[in-house]
């Protein structure tokens, strides 16, 4: 190959003006056949004009048991059938009820979202009762062309969900505790995640109702469903209720069911349980729960901010009676006893 190079070094035109300098390079080739001597300009390559994007999804076949997921932490909402581009797309999941709810899930290309952002979707839109609930879904691809936000969606799909019981301690609100709404006191306690209870005495007045943890010191939310306020021995309760208490005065367990937003009393057999002047809890002193001008005695003792090490703590009475606690590890805890029934709460802290 054959190469010139000629340089000419003329003056710039125009009166006043510096000389200038100009490079010309020519170039010949023999035969023609190289012309790759210089590296050409390179633009961005252009999305394609005839973009292909597939975005096919199906339901699952039966309801999702979010309970029964175990400790896994995705769900799969729907099943991909084809879902493909010849372009980078962002895949974005819109999940909505038949109110105008939505909520948006990224990165759902293959169905599967985060378990908890799913749960807290379901409380948002329907609340925390344990009910089969049915979301309206479409999967969204976004990609870009020609400097544009181009969007395929899906067809609609339905899922139905059956949210889980939330973890979540309550507290009684009422004369038991002396309406105490400053500091938790009074705990049901778990028989099951579902079920919860507290016995302890009702004076037959209406003024019971529930805090939930995440609405402690807030609101109210738990109450009877029937009317504003309900004495009776069993019924429903619901977000918002009013105040339950049972038909008459005495020492009751009352039980939550958190499944089926049933509650009911069950009046105790013994109705002079036997009282006790202190009880500990691994060496710790723990106070009585006060009642409403403390015209009784609620058996319902707390200590907060216990530390306690690896083991089972137990509950001690100073009339020499013991309880045996649950088996905890290594922490600070708020601690709940009842020494009518024996059960214990302990809530790291």
């Amino acid at each position: 190959m054959k190469r010139n190079f000629l340089y000419n070094i003329l003056p710039s035109l125009g009166k006043g003006m510096g000389m200038g300098l100009l490079l010309c390079v020519l170039c010949t080739a023999c035969k023609g056949e190289y012309d790759d001597w210089a590296q050409p300009q390179h633009n961005e390559q252009e999305q394609p004009a005839n973009v292909e994007m597939s975005v096919s999804v199906q339901a699952p076949a039966s309801t999702i048991d979010i309970e029964a997921l175990g400790e896994a932490e995705k769900v799969q909402v729907f099943v991909p059938v084809q879902v493909e581009s010849n372009v980078d797309a962002q895949y974005v999941l819109t999940l909505s009820d038949d109110k105008g709810n939505s909520q948006d899930f990224q990165n759902a290309k293959d169905g599967y979202i985060n378990r908890k952002d799913l749960e807290a979707t379901i409380v948002k839109f329907f609340g925390k009762k344990q009910e089969e609930r049915s979301l309206n879904g479409i999967l969204t691809a976004l990609y870009e062309k020609n400097g544009s936000v181009m969007k395929v969606v899906s067809e609609k799909f339905t899922v139905k969900i059956l949210p889980a019981v939330p973890e979540m301690n309550y507290w009684i609100y009422g004369k038991q505790n002396n309406r105490d709404g400053e500091v938790k006191t009074l705990p049901l306690m778990p028989v099951s995640k579902v079920v919860q209870t507290v016995t302890t005495y009702f004076s037959g007045s209406l003024d019971t109702k529930l805090y939930s943890d995440d609405s402690f010191g807030v609101d109210v939310p738990f109450g009877a469903s029937a009317g504003n306020n309900v004495k009776a021995t069993s019924g429903e309760f619901k977000d918002g209720g009013g105040y339950i208490c049972p038909t008459s005065a005495g020492w009751y367990t009352l039980t939550f069911n958190f499944a089926t937003y049933q509650f009911s009393f069950t009046r105790l057999d013994n109705q002079s349980p036997t009282e006790y002047s202190a009880i500990s809890v691994a060496g710790q002193a723990m106070e009585q729960v006060k009642t409403s001008g403390d015209k009784w005695k609620s058996h319902c003792w707390y200590v907060l901010d216990v530390n306690l090490t690896d083991g089972t703590p137990s509950f001690h009475a100073t009339e020499a009676v013991d309880w045996t606690g649950k088996t905890v590890t290594a922490g600070t805890y708020d601690v709940y006893f009842n020494d009518i029934t024996g059960e214990s709460l302990f809530v790291l802290k």
